[in-house]
C-alpha cells in the first residue's frame, strides 16, 4: 500500500463528516503544504475521533501544533458550505 493510500485510509474515520473534512483536506491541500504542515496532517491522524471532532467543532481546544491545521480545516469547511449556498 502506497502512502497516499494509507493516508487515504486513515481519513476514514467512521463520522461521516470528519471522514469528509479529512479527505478534503487530503484531496485538495495536502499535496501543497509544506513538509511540516504535512507532518502535523499526519500526526493528527493519530488523535482520536473524539477529540479532532471536538477541536473542529470549537468545543475544545486543540493541542498548540495543531491549531492552525484545524482552524484551515474548519474555514475550508466554512468557506466550502458559502460556496454551496
Amino acid at each position: 500500500m502506497n502512502q497516499r493510500s494509507r493516508l487515504i485510509w486513515r481519513c476514514r474515520r467512521g463520522i461521516r463528516e470528519m471522514d469528509i473534512l479529512l479527505l478534503d483536506y487530503l484531496e485538495t491541500h495536502y499535496d501543497n503544504a509544506s513538509t511540516e504542515d504535512q507532518n502535523t496532517f499526519e500526526e493528527l491522524l493519530e488523535e482520536t475521533d473524539l477529540d479532532i471532532l471536538s477541536w473542529i467543532m470549537e468545543k475544545t481546544s486543540p493541542d498548540e501544533k495543531y491549531t492552525n491545521l484545524i482552524s484551515f480545516i474548519r474555514e475550508s469547511a466554512t468557506n466550502s458550505k458559502n460556496i454551496a449556498n
